[in-house]
Formats: structure tokens, sequence, C-alpha cells
């Protein structure tokens, strides 16, 4: 069965020194963080949207968007991302709630497009593919590491603890950024994308997996180089070391994130999580809208705190 698969790591044996290596690199780059627009709604007085930018791995600038309160009191911190090709958001629905939010605009896409200087023509995946220290996914990984460390900084004493959040693209980035630096209370992942290195590509049909397939049609004598470079970052190779608590959210009919090679990464998961359910994602049947039930699990969580049975049910069917 799908839901029992879990693929063996293919780590290379320098992952983790990659990875520790990488986590030092962009670490050492000074953020510098610059408020680039404020926006104020009149209805929420005591909040405030800012435009941030700041610098990431290479030294080059990202921005991202900053949704806090003005009162000063300690909030859970809610760091995300934004689908491939796509933009973040603003945080608004979860401020109002109770949480300050960081939204990371990644390179290549977005307010931060201009900041991936030579995309690859074959799609924003294969940029860099020759080898992991070039992979723009190894930048992209950076760039939400840094864009949480930013809105700490910013925030100052007002973290009381921190989310890291994410569907599809987005919550790949979330998965890896919380494995290296093992610091978030909670993880909250959508169909997260890239896992399964090995097999992904036969059953993707669009997406970021579609246009590592269409290049690799075009350069079939780069398969197998291909494919160690993506094992830098497959999810799969990441899970083990994500000890916080997890919810994953799986759609059981999935052309980009196939629920395969999401099972794939839940089943290498070594701290408390459950799944959770949905007949479909990544389209446009009615039945997204119970994905709603994801973000309201996960919020709730984040602003009431993770109860000490979670994780005791790690399967919940939505549909």
């Amino acid at each position: 069965m799908r839901r029992l698969f879990k693929p063996d790591h293919t780590k290379p044996r320098d992952f983790d020194d990659f990875w520790r290596e990488t986590l030092t690199l962009v670490g050492e780059v000074d953020p510098d963080p610059q408020v680039v627009m404020q926006e104020k709604m009149p209805d929420l007085p005591n909040l405030l949207m800012e435009t941030i930018s700041f610098r990431s791995l290479g030294g080059v600038r990202i921005t991202g968007l900053l949704t806090r309160s003005l009162d000063g009191l300690q909030r859970p911190l809610i760091v995300y991302s934004h689908g491939y090709g796509s933009q973040c958001q603003p945080g608004w629905p979860w401020a109002k709630r109770g949480a300050n939010c960081m939204g990371v605009d990644i390179r290549g896409f977005g307010r931060s497009q201009e900041a991936l200087e030579a995309p690859s023509r074959w799609g924003w995946v294969l940029s860099g593919i020759q080898s992991p220290e070039t992979s723009v996914i190894r930048a992209a990984v950076c760039d939400y590491i840094q864009g949480a460390r930013v809105a700490e900084q910013l925030l100052g004493h007002c973290t009381s603890h921190r989310t890291f959040q994410g569907v599809s693209f987005a919550g790949a980035l979330a998965l890896k950024s919380a494995s290296v630096l093992d610091s978030p209370d909670l993880l909250a992942v959508g169909v997260p994308t890239f896992g399964w290195t090995e097999g992904r590509y036969l059953f993707v049909k669009s997406g970021s997996g579609a246009e590592i397939n269409n290049y690799l049609a075009h350069h079939t004598d780069r398969l197998d180089d291909v494919m160690l470079v993506m094992r830098y970052f497959d999810p799969v190779n990441f899970a083990d070391e994500v000890h916080c608590p997890t919810v994953v959210g799986i759609g059981l009919k999935d052309e980009v994130v196939p629920a395969k090679t999401v099972y794939a990464i839940a089943n290498h998961l070594t701290g408390p999580y459950e799944i959770m359910e949905f007949p479909v994602s990544h389209t446009d049947l009615p039945e997204e809208r119970l994905w709603a039930r994801f973000e309201h699990h996960w919020l709730s969580l984040t602003l009431k705190g993770v109860p000490v049975d979670f994780g005791k049910m790690t399967e919940r069917s939505q549909g």
C-alpha cells in the first residue's frame, strides 16, 4: 500500500556536510534588513504589514512580507512561502487570529524575481542543476531560512514559538529548513514537492517535475547527474532529522505531487506527526475546498499549542 511506502534514503555520502556548510555560509551573510514599504488596513489599526528586503546566500536581496501586531506582546511566528511560480500573499488572515507572519518570496519568483540572475530556459528548478552547490534549490532553502532569521531579528522578544508552514513548493522548503535548523516548534506541510527523487519523475505530469522530465528528454545523457544533484534536495533525505510535531497534508489524486511521493517523506519523519488525507490537490475540483480543514488544524495548533497526545492518530481522512 502507498500509505506504507518508505523508500530507502538516497543521501549522498557528503549530504550532512553539504548542509552544515550551507548553513554556515548563509549564517555568515549579514541580512541587513530594510523596510521598503509599510501598509495598514483601516479596520485593523493594531496590525502592520511591512515589505522587507534582506540579503541571503550569495549576498542577493530577497523580499518578504512581515505582517505583525503593534502591541508588543509575545505571539507565535508563522514563516511561510508560496507555490511554484507564484508569490506570497499578505498574512493578514493569520495575523488577525493572533500570529505574526513572515512570508518569503524565493529568488526567481514574485517580488524576488530579479534576484535570480540566470534562470534556466528549461524552468526555474533546472537553474544551476550542474552541481548541488550551484542549484537554485539550495539557494531557495537559504532564502526561507534567512527569512525566518530576519523575522525573529525584527520582532525581538515578541516571538513565543515558531511554525514553519508551506504547501507544495513551499512545503518542501519548510520541511528542509526545519530539518537543517532543527528549530521550529511546529511544521505544517501540505503536499511537499521534490519527494522521492528516484521515482517521482515517473509519475509527475506537470509543475517542476514536468520541467525536469522535459529537460531529461532532451538531455538523456544527463539523467544520472541530475538525479544525483536532486538527492541533495529530496525531502525524503531530510525527514529523519525533523523532530518537531508535524502535520502533513496529502492529496490522494495529484498529478503535480503524487500521494506516493508524500508518503515517502512522511514515513521517514522521526518526530510525532499527523497525516491528513484529502481526495485531491493541485486541481480545480470542488473537493479542493476541503483543504480549509488543513489550515484550520495547523493554525489551531499554532495558536493554542500542540496537545500531549499529538500524533497518536497519524491518519485523518478528509474525504
